[in-house]
C-alpha cells in the first residue's frame, strides 16, 4: 500500500471522526443530560467512534497504528482547521484544541477502544 493512500484515506477518516465528535456532543447536549449521566453517554459513544474508526481502517487495509492517530487527529486537529474555513458549513464542526476533562476522558477511552478492536485477532487459531 502506498503511503499516499494511507496519508489520504487517514485524512478522509480523522474529518469524519470529527463531524461525528462534534455530532455525539451536541447529541449528548440536546439530550439534556447532566453531570454523571452525560458523562457516561460521551464515553459509551465515544467507545463505540474508537470501534468504529477501527473497524473502518481494518476494512480500507490501512496500518493499525493509523486508527488512533486517526482519533487524536479528528478531536484535536481538525476542528480548529474547520474554524479557519469562513463557512456556514464549517461552523458547525469548529472549535478549539482545547480539551475539557469530559474530552479528555471520551479521547482516551476512544483511543483504547480502537486499539483494543485493533488487537484482537480476526482469526481463530
Amino acid at each position: 500500500m502506498s503511503g499516499a493512500r494511507s496519508i489520504f484515506l487517514g485524512a478522509i477518516l480523522a474529518v469524519a471522526v470529527a463531524m461525528l465528535d462534534q455530532g455525539l456532543v451536541r447529541l449528548v447536549e440536546a439530550s439534556g443530560a447532566r453531570d454523571q449521566p452525560a458523562v457516561v453517554l460521551v464515553l459509551l459513544l465515544s467507545a463505540f467512534l474508537g470501534l468504529l474508526t477501527a473497524v473502518l481502517t481494518r476494512a480500507v487495509d490501512l496500518p493499525g497504528a493509523m486508527a488512533p492517530t486517526v482519533l487524536v487527529l479528528g478531536w484535536i486537529v481538525i476542528p480548529p482547521l474547520m474554524g479557519l474555513i469562513p463557512s456556514q458549513a464549517t461552523e458547525i464542526f469548529a472549535g478549539s484544541a482545547e480539551l475539557t476533562a469530559t474530552q479528555a476522558t471520551a479521547l482516551v477511552v476512544s483511543v483504547l477502544s480502537a486499539t483494543v478492536t485493533l488487537g484482537v485477532s480476526g482469526t481463530n487459531d
